[in-house]
């Protein structure tokens, strides 16, 4: 589900020992990457801190049960027509 709607990952603590959060909007694909300026570690100059990457993997269900299909289909197709 979160996959599809979005979530918030944390709280971290930065190795600079601030505690953060990283907010994920929307879907969000298996092998998706995205880059968090500023929360990666500290740049060799000693001037900020690099990007943090993070590469999602996004575990479906081995199995659903023929209601839960049908009511992912319902809301699904609901949405596309609402879209149209």
């Amino acid at each position: 589900v979160d996959s599809l709607t979005g979530f918030t990952l944390g709280a971290y603590t930065h190795v600079d020992d601030h505690k953060f959060t990283v907010d994920v909007d929307g879907v969000t694909e298996c092998d998706y990457g995205m880059s968090v300026p500023g929360k990666g570690m500290p740049r060799s100059s000693g001037r900020g801190f690099g990007d943090l990457h993070i590469t999602f993997e996004v575990d479906f269900p081995d199995t659903l049960t023929n209601a839960q299909k049908k009511a992912i289909r319902e809301i699904l197709v609901e949405e596309s027509n609402d879209e149209l």
